[in-house]
């Protein structure tokens, strides 16, 4: 089992994530609290524990210039916890800069 080893926050982000068990799926969501080796991430679906899972939390422009971040990782679902009308599931990935990536809108 992974144990918490960084500091985690408490952010609501929307995040995509992908994952294979035979089958492509894609989801979407939001984070429930965010650290610098994992997240936990509240959706009405989910990969089972286990998984790999790729992740793309997306993060608001710090100076209002149109330009979307997005943090991108692959990791493993850890657990799940079954919620009312939803689930959450926790995924231990490593987030560095080398995973920031930024992109412009139109």
């Amino acid at each position: 089992m992974h144990r918490r080893t960084a500091t985690r926050y408490k952010l609501r982000l929307p995040v995509i994530f992908k994952w294979n068990d035979g089958t492509d799926h894609t989801g979407g969501g939001f984070t429930s609290d965010v650290s610098l080796d994992g997240a936990l991430i509240v959706s009405s679906s989910c990969p089972k524990t286990g998984s790999t899972i790729r992740l793309e939390i997306l993060l608001p422009s710090p100076d209002c210039s149109g330009e979307e971040l997005k943090i991108e990782c692959v990791g493993e679902v850890t657990r799940v916890e079954e919620r009312v009308g939803s689930v959450a599931f926790g995924v231990h990935c490593i987030f560095d800069d080398e995973h920031l990536t930024r992109e412009f809108l139109n």
